[in-house]
């Protein structure tokens, strides 16, 4: 055979060879690319407001879906702001931080924790949406105020000089909808865990042990990361917000 014919023919096959692959990494890319659905990991900022809400403030929608998630929604009277600013970003390994208006007035830390999907029937599920449901903590300061039955009066009354007062963690549920992906709504109840002793400015811990629940561990009373029970004051549930979150997007 012709040696110029072979090497034509060599060449051809070579290039045949290159577009096939190259041909599959397209497909592959945007397979991949289409395979991505709608969810709320990123970056957020939204108003949470009191429940009940103001109906001088607030829409009919919003008293109803606060009525919905607590009824009268029992809270500490005076405990809760009228609004908090708040910018909440979920990552996609399960972790969640936060930051809201609340760390500039009464100084606390941005807050970390945990979210997840939850389909049970037995809490609020509505229709068309997804529920998320997260817990996050920040370390809170409780500097001695006149606020009358503030903790920062308890603190002051009590001669009370530390700053540290213990923290916060709130209950945080958000419901997604894939095809409005950019907004959520949903509500947040914050409970206090003063687990510091405002005499020391020390955490109240368990006895010292040789294990690893000893004094390291605050005092099961106060310890801010048990299960969160139902929200009612006696519970230290300050009260319910609700809130509408948008995503925060590149431009």
């Amino acid at each position: 055979m012709n040696v110029s014919r072979v090497k034509s023919i060599l060449a051809t096959a070579g290039l045949a060879a290159l577009g096939a692959v190259a041909i599959a990494t397209f497909i592959n890319t945007k397979t991949v690319v289409k395979a991505q659905a709608p969810n709320p990991v990123g970056a957020w900022f939204g108003i949470a407001r009191p429940c009940p809400t103001d109906p001088t403030t607030d829409s009919p929608d919003h008293a109803a879906f606060c009525q919905t998630i607590c009824g009268t929604c029992p809270g500490i009277p005076g405990a809760l702001p009228p609004e908090v600013p708040m910018m909440p970003t979920l990552l996609g390994d399960g972790t969640v931080v936060a930051d809201d208006a609340g760390e500039i007035g009464r100084y606390h830390t941005t807050a970390h924790g945990k979210w997840q999907t939850n389909t049970d029937s037995s809490v609020l599920q509505l229709a068309g949406k997804q529920r998320f449901e997260a817990t996050f903590f920040w370390l809170q300061s409780f500097a001695p105020t006149s606020d009358p039955g503030s903790l920062g009066d308890v603190i002051g009354k009590l001669g009370g000089t530390c700053c540290f007062g213990g923290g916060a963690r709130p209950r945080f549920v958000t419901f997604f909808d894939p095809t409005d992906p950019d907004r959520m709504q949903g509500f947040i109840q914050p409970y206090l865990f003063p687990f510091v002793d405002p005499k020391t400015g020390l955490v109240l811990v368990n006895p010292p042990t040789n294990a690893y629940n000893g004094n390291h561990i605050p005092l099961s009373s106060v310890d801010p990361l048990v299960t969160l029970p139902p929200c009612t004051p006696a519970n230290g549930c300050l009260g319910t917000y609700h809130f509408v979150i948008r995503r925060i997007k590149p431009q």
